[in-house]
């Protein structure tokens, strides 16, 4: 019984101080500022390209890298391409016949798709050679016979970074990505 009565007083006290609390009014120490979100891909004020409200125009469409041949690049011949295009990214996939094994020269043959491929999203390329397969006729019995020796992902556009699986932005700012096979 002292107990239930103890809860009860216990219960008034708090109930008594929760009204006194609630009569004064409760200022804020500092007003936070409030500043809009800024819209994707917007160009510092006062650059140039930029509309009247700071932003891009919808036209211009932000490019990835240098879209500048080399000057001499490894020989090599396109055997397939395939066009494709997927939420609003135009790609391509490539089979490059080339002699060469290197990286330093997949990188310059990378370099000149580029510059070829500008006007696409994102380009993919598988490197091989055909040397050693008696023929090639483009069909999936030949296909299987060329061996892999590396690749290359082109991303022209943020759009073709996307397209390749870079969701959260290109992994580099050259607008390429090259790997010999092991």
């Amino acid at each position: 019984m002292y107990r239930a009565a103890a809860l009860i007083l216990a219960l008034v006290a708090v109930v008594i101080f929760a009204v006194r609390l609630a009569e004064e009014p409760v200022g804020a120490l500092q007003r936070p500022e409030v500043r809009p979100a800024p819209g994707a891909f917007e160009l510092v004020p006062g650059a140039e390209g930029e509309d009247a409200a700071g932003k891009i125009p919808d036209e211009v469409e932000v490019k990835i890298g240098n879209f500048e041949a080399p000057e001499s690049v490894p020989n090599y011949k396109i055997l397939e391409e395939s066009p494709d295009e997927r939420d609003g990214a135009r790609a391509a996939r490539l089979l490059i016949d080339t002699r060469s094994r290197e990286e330093e020269s997949f990188v310059l043959i990378a370099r000149d798709l580029k510059s070829r491929y500008s006007d696409y999203d994102a380009v993919s390329v598988e490197f091989t050679d055909t040397e050693d397969v008696l023929f090639y006729n483009d069909d999936p019995v030949t296909r299987d016979l060329l061996a892999y020796y590396g690749g290359a992902l082109i991303f022209n556009t943020y759009d073709g970074a996307d397209y390749l699986g870079y969701i959260y932005g290109p992994p580099n700012l050259d607008g390429y990505y090259v790997k010999a096979a092991d």
